[in-house]
């Protein structure tokens, strides 16, 4: 019975950096899983992994639009909170975000090449919305430098 438990786990894939089931649609930072070490040394952009389990219906904001983004923030072994200036985009069609599993490209501008080449990371992602019209679900499954 227990190598039918391991089969299980090693097929499961690997942990999810983060699993977020009640997201409301305001800004907050998600602390992600442990990054792995120099993966993000050299990146100009974060590709992140991302699985959206249910259709995602969207509010407008108070000028008509739509949107869905993420943005990054990394801290090294100082503990200095740096945040990216860019953003990854959420395709929106009709005001719904498709359920399916995305890969945002989120340039690294804003966070220093020795933050992003320190061995210890401390990797936040801050999700925001225009409005949900009821709680959306997610899951981060990868974060890669490219």
């Amino acid at each position: 019975m227990s190598l039918l438990a391991l089969a299980l786990v090693v097929a499961a894939g690997p942990k999810p950096l983060a699993q977020v089931p009640h997201f409301n649609g305001k800004f907050v930072w998600i602390k992600l899983g442990k990054v792995p070490t120099g993966s993000l040394a050299h990146a100009k952009v974060i590709a992140l992994d991302l699985s959206i389990p249910r259709d995602v219906r969207l509010k407008k904001d108070g000028n008509g639009n739509q949107w869905f983004t993420f943005i990054l923030a990394d801290q090294g072994s100082d503990w200095k909170w740096h945040q990216s200036t860019g953003a990854g985009v959420l395709p929106v069609k009709g005001g719904v975000v498709k359920a399916g599993t995305y890969t945002l490209e989120i340039p690294t501008t804003g966070l220093p090449a020795s933050v992003l080449r320190d061995r210890q990371q401390t990797v936040s992602l801050g999700p925001g919305t225009s409005g949900l019209m009821a709680p959306a679900s997610f899951t981060v499954l990868r974060l890669r430098g490219r």
